[in-house]
């Protein structure tokens, strides 16, 4: 029996929901072992996406650039070789390729981005039209359809996308969780960062001890004016790193400086400012190679802000 036709059964569902708590509350260590114990039972092409999910959020939530050779090499293996005949594979491959996109567009490869992006969006759409139970399709889909509201100054365009979004948040497998982070960004982009908030808390709910979901409340906190609520979930995020991922240093220096924005934006340029050089002084302890990249992306925006505050 399968709870969403063609595409993945109700073990497999009940696999990746698993997997997923474990990849959203950053046990990463655990969540591979889980996946490595599935070999021989689950799809090869399922298992590869997932572990791309995991090596992906992996080097998000440590700022690191390890294992960069390892998810690439997914990614072209899947891109290259697989079928894409039935929704299933359809959807499986544009999830790998929607990863790819947005991982190559942080690196500020804009064109190979743009390029996974369309093509996973075709895939998405294709696999949508075969099969309506295809419902991780409906998040770009409604991202895309959001934009072109926006660009055509159409509420009703925006709202159609905000629905579609919604439905794959709440409808979803795989990409249920980006869908409630997806909602969160379109909110705020609409300039309604209230809503953002109530989807933000309410995806920390259900994964209440999740850094990545904290990061998002902050920032739907910060983008609504909330700064004190902003500052005190930056500080959760800053104590959860000292404990569970205390050699990440780069990644205390990106907390201290959202706390140092949620105090500059109050109006607290003092205090802000003594925060933005503690988090300079995290960024010289660091010294993991692979997190050479984030380390200067966050230094030189550290400096401007610091240089804009000089009389």
């Amino acid at each position: 029996m399968f709870l969403l036709a063609y595409v993945l059964s109700e073990w497999e569902m009940s696999k990746v929901d698993t997997f997923t708590f474990l990849l959203y509350t950053e046990r990463f260590d655990r969540a591979e072992d889980y996946l490595r114990g599935l070999k021989g039972e689950m799809d090869p092409l399922l298992s590869s996406v997932l572990k791309m999910a995991l090596i992906y959020l992996y080097m998000s939530d440590n700022n690191t650039d390890y294992r960069y050779d390892e998810f690439t090499g997914l990614l072209g293996r899947i891109a290259e070789n697989q079928p894409r005949n039935t929704p299933r594979e359809k959807m499986l491959v544009a999830t790998a390729l929607a990863m790819g996109a947005v991982f190559f567009g942080k690196r500020g490869n804009i064109p190979k981005a743009l390029s996974l992006g369309k093509e996973a969006f075709d895939l998405y759409r294709k696999a949508y039209a075969m099969d309506t139970s295809v419902h991780d399709a409906l998040l770009p889909m409604g991202l895309y359809e959001y934009a072109m509201g926006y660009l055509t100054r159409s509420r009703e365009r925006k709202d159609r996308g905000i629905e579609k979004i919604k439905r794959a948040m709440e409808k979803g497998s795989i990409g249920k969780p980006l869908a409630y982070i997806g909602i969160v960004y379109v909110y705020v982009f609409d300039n309604r960062p209230g809503r953002g908030v109530y989807y933000a808390k309410k995806a920390l709910r259900l994964y209440p001890e999740s850094r990545t979901f904290r990061w998002v409340l902050a920032y739907a906190y910060l983008k609504s004016g909330q700064y004190d609520k902003a500052y005190g979930v930056y500080e959760e995020i800053v104590r959860d790193i000292r404990r569970r991922n205390p050699s990440c240093k780069v990644c205390i220096a990106e907390a201290y400086y959202y706390m140092g924005e949620s105090l500059y934006e109050k109006g607290d340029r003092v205090r802000a400012k003594k925060l933005w050089y503690r988090s300079l002084l995290y960024l010289r302890y660091e010294k993991d190679r692979y997190r050479t990249r984030k380390v200067k992306e966050l230094r030189s925006t550290l400096r401007k802000k610091l240089k804009d505050l000089r009389p």
